[in-house]
Formats: C-alpha cells, structure tokens, sequence
C-alpha cells in the first residue's frame, strides 16, 4: 500500500470511527442519522482503497438510505419488553464469548484439510468467489440480505393491510 491509499485508508477510518461513535451518543435522531452518514462515507472510503469499488457503492447506497430513515419523521422507536438486568445479563454473556473466541483464535490450532473434490467443489467455489475480490462478494450477500428483509417487511406491511 502507497502512501495515498495509506492517507485514505486511515482518513477513512478516522471517519466510520468517528461517525460510529457520534451515532452512540448524540441525543437529536438528525444529527444522529448525519453521523450515520458519515459512517457509511468512512466505510465506503474504506472499501475503496482495498480496491473494492463494488462494495464501496453498496456500503454507501445502504448506510445513506438508512440514514435518511433514521433522520426522516416517520422514524419510530419502541419499547423493549424485556427487563434491562436480562439485557445487562445478555452483554456481559457476550462478551464473555467474544473474549473465549479471541483466546480460541489467538491460541487456537487451525485444522488443515485437504478436499480432492475436483473442478466443481465447494472449495473450487469458494477459491472463485474468494480469490479476486472478497469484499464483492460480502457485498453481494449483503445486497441478497438486504433484499430478503425488504421483501419480508412489504410481505408483512401487505398482511396487515389486509
């Protein structure tokens, strides 16, 4: 990596991280959905100077579309029903499993395998999908999730219109 991608990677990374944390703790849903913005421009930025033009564009069109609901007026928020000692409960059980797979990865022994599957293998698929751009390929499962959901909640919207 040269000195310009270098300069954006990390101009980049100062703004997600940046946004991210202003996205936790400003009060006001506009400025919030601004700061998710700029998140969003960080990520992309991100994904571009890894040379993954592709991933950039979703990871813009998604966080800005999403932004622009968090700011807009029909933004509602609701009440959770559970009571916040379960939700304290399931934060410290989560980081509790984030640290035994941290510990897991750092002292962990990977299994080698070798699978002499032929041309049309997972393997084969995956060294195709994998080998070029990994970042278009996250992209095109996040476009797939994000279609799915889409079609989920007009599913439901039609349901209770009914």
């Amino acid at each position: 990596m040269d000195s310009l991608h270098a300069i954006g990677f990390y101009a980049s990374a100062t703004l997600s991280m940046g946004g991210a944390f202003f996205v936790a703790f400003l009060p006001a849903r506009p400025t919030r959905g601004l700061a998710l913005a700029v998140t969003g421009i960080g990520l992309a930025g991100i994904a571009l100077s890894l040379s993954a033009g592709f991933a950039a564009a979703v990871v813009l069109v998604c966080y800005l579309a999403i932004a622009a609901m968090l700011a807009g007026p029909q933004y509602r928020s609701f009440d959770p029903v559970t009571h916040p000692a379960w939700r304290q409960v399931g934060a410290i059980g989560a980081a509790g499993l984030l640290a035994l797979l941290a510990y897991a990865a750092y002292r962990g022994d990977f299994v080698h395998a070798t699978f002499y599957g032929g041309a049309v293998g997972g393997s084969a698929l995956g060294r195709i999908l994998f080998a070029h751009d990994a970042m278009a390929t996250v992209a095109v499962a996040a476009v797939i999730l994000v279609a799915l959901v889409g079609s989920t909640a007009a599913w439901r919207a039609r349901g209770r219109s009914r």
